[in-house]
């Protein structure tokens, strides 16, 4: 008796495992995560050269672990028994204070804080030289963790490469007054809803206070009496996606800005954008895209402000929220991601004519990690 029960223990033993795994290559056509937001790994290539160097095997055991049935619950799940277990952290996500769940900064390497550094420096300087010092800035957006500090988990350490790069910054430019650095100021609203609790970027009353300290440093007028409005209440972003855990859901809120509801946007890509505000977005995984409907090399927008004047903002996904409160200011902004652009900017802004401002507008992390400055030479 005992016998037999071994033997259909190993029975069901190898039919679950023939089973996940035989479901595991099944659902191996998925090529995107949308939870993650990010490509999932390909079956690997199966030939005498990437067996016999062993990438075959490293292929397969990406693609496993990327397609493995039940994925998204299992995330869930561990993220539960750690969270239970009284574990500060997950997969690099802190569960920090009072919902938010906050990213650790991804460790920049000198040598491209420095090269970056270098190709901004020597392009803001360029540009001051055509248009003036005094109508050019660079505005850095802090992360989390330097600005709700009390909201991480105690001892949680904190990097200090971006003080370091603004320190370098500082010195490479021609006109100290053109670097903005916006940690002082938002931390004076650190107990308000200033950055998403399950995403990295700032929400918009954060962008409405950093539109205000960058219109201060650019001698502009702010905007006065604007009214915020909710237009999702299930928003679970970015960092939500790498643990699949959230006490809680974000808002998405949008200000009653009468030049940013007449404004028109102009995309020369495969996009169906025409406003400000992608309301289809609000239907998808990623509401975040209700600003701008995502990120595009070059994007034109004609305001509602009838005053002539031009803006170049070159910018990261933090400023698509920002952008609505500058129609204030401007009766054309053209918007540049450097990451989207695949080409020189100068051939990107050739057609512009008259410059009036221009602004640099970057989260500090993702600056010091870009790959794509490049263009900006």
């Amino acid at each position: 008796m005992e016998r037999k029960f071994k033997i259909i223990t190993i029975v069901l033993f190898m039919i679950i495992l023939c089973g996940v795994g035989l479901f595991t290559v099944l659902g191996g056509s998925k090529k995107y995560s949308v939870f993650e937001k990010r490509e999932l790994a390909p079956f690997p290539k199966t030939n005498v050269k990437t067996i016999t160097k062993a990438k075959f095997q490293s292929g397969l055991d990406n693609f496993l672990n990327d397609h493995v049935v039940f994925r998204d619950q299992f995330i869930y799940t561990t993220t539960m028994v750690d969270k239970l277990m009284g574990r500060a952290e997950k997969a690099d996500v802190y569960f920090g204070k009072d919902g938010y769940l906050i990213e650790k900064s991804i460790k920049a390497k000198p040598a491209k804080i420095k090269e970056n550094v270098k190709y901004l420096s020597t392009f803001v300087n360029m540009a001051a030289e055509g248009i003036g010092s005094k109508n050019v800035k660079v505005v850095l957006i802090p992360n989390k963790e330097n600005v709700l500090t009390d909201k991480m988990p105690k001892y949680a350490p904190t990097s200090d490469d971006n003080i370091k790069m603004k320190s370098m910054l500082w010195d490479a430019l021609k006109d100290k007054n053109m670097l903005v650095d916006l940690t002082k100021d938002l931390k004076k609203h650190k107990d308000e809803y200033i950055y998403y609790k399950t995403d990295h970027h700032w929400t918009s009353l954060g962008a409405k206070y950093g539109y205000e300290t960058m219109m201060d440093a650019m001698g502009e007028k702010n905007l006065k009496g604007e009214k915020p409005q909710v237009v999702a209440d299930d928003f679970l972003g970015t960092t939500y996606n790498k643990i699949h855990y959230a006490p809680q859901k974000d808002l998405i809120t949008k200000y009653n800005i009468k030049t940013a509801e007449e404004s028109q946007v102009e995309c020369e890509e495969d996009s169906d954008i025409t406003d400000l505000y992608y309301e289809k977005a609000l239907k998808k995984e990623d509401k975040y895209e209700y600003f701008m409907g995502g990120n595009f090399g070059v994007l034109k927008i004609h305001t509602g402000c009838k005053n002539g004047k031009t803006l170049v903002l070159i910018k990261d996904s933090f400023a698509n929220c920002i952008v609505p409160f500058m129609t204030n200011n401007y009766e054309n902004i053209v918007m540049v991601d450097p990451r989207y652009l695949g080409g020189s900017i100068m051939d990107a802004l050739s057609d512009i004519g008259k410059i009036d401002k221009m602004v640099v507008l970057f989260n500090e992390e993702k600056f010091m990690n870009n790959t794509d400055l490049w263009v900006l030479g």
